[in-house]
């Protein structure tokens, strides 16, 4: 699920304290970015959701003319808002380059134009300067920048994606904030529980998934042959169970391994 990079070891100086990147294999579950780029259309969906809200940066007038992005791909809007705000620019007049990495260069100067005093710094020697920053270094300096009005980090299980709600779309997911959107190169469903920085209705930047291991306290809805419904943010979500043992308005919790889904009876 993420792409193997080498890049090459940086100090990250935030506040007088230093975070030295780790070389690791990166993997499909755990920490996201440890030994990857992150893209220049990355950095452009967290910033644009530093500085707008999803609904506007929807309703935001394309004015990018770019010629390597168009209306089809996922980081149009959010390049076009960056833009638009001032935040980043193309790499000449005519592109944008949305896939090929982010310098280190380039990623001080966006920490500058987010922090206003300056307070964080990526330290590295002037040769290096056009060296890929690592998607996880950028995320750390990110989130000390981050507008803390706008942004949050937490930790989010997925109940359903568009194989659960077809109503959803390919980019749209269930979690505890309700309907959320993410769109990236990454692929997350809803085995997953992620630690992710968020909007309110958006995912900015993945810090690490990992596999669900119990859904808890989810009241029952419904309750049939072979099958339960149960309640879940903004919706209702069916399991295949066995329900004999369940009534309407039960908590329960329903764990996960490789074999499937399993009851576990909780409070009344």
């Amino acid at each position: 699920m993420f792409r193997n990079f080498f890049v090459c070891f940086i100090i990250l100086m935030l506040s007088g304290c230093s975070f030295q990147n780790k070389s690791t294999q990166s993997a499909d579950m755990g920490i996201v970015g440890e030994n990857e780029p992150v893209t220049r259309a990355e950095a452009a969906r967290m910033v644009s959701l530093d500085k707008y809200s999803l609904d506007d940066i929807n309703k935001m007038e394309r004015t990018i003319t770019f010629e390597d992005t168009d209306i089809t791909k996922w980081y149009d809007k959010y390049i076009n808002s960056a833009f638009t705000a001032g935040l980043i620019a193309g790499v000449d007049s005519e592109h944008f380059a949305p896939e090929e990495y982010l310098s280190l260069r380039q990623a001080q100067f966006l920490l500058d134009k987010l922090s206003s005093d300056g307070s964080v710094r990526l330290r590295y020697a002037q040769e290096d300067k056009d060296k890929p920053i690592p998607y996880s270094i950028w995320v750390t300096a990110f989130e000390k920048c981050m507008d803390k009005n706008m942004l949050s980090t937490g930790t989010y299980k997925i109940y359903a994606d568009c194989s659960q709600c077809r109503a959803l779309g390919d980019n749209y997911y269930i979690t505890e904030l309700g309907v959320t959107e993410y769109e990236g190169d990454e692929k997350i469903d809803s085995s997953c529980e992620i630690n992710a920085i968020v909007s309110k209705d958006a995912i900015a930047a993945l810090k690490s998934v990992n596999k669900i291991k119990e859904y808890n306290d989810l009241e029952v809805v419904e309750c049939g042959s072979g099958y339960v419904k149960v309640k879940v943010p903004a919706g209702v979500r069916r399991f295949r169970l066995d329900s004999a043992e369940l009534n309407m308005g039960d908590k329960i919790n329903i764990e996960v391994d490789d074999e499937g889904y399993h009851i576990k009876k909780g409070a009344q």
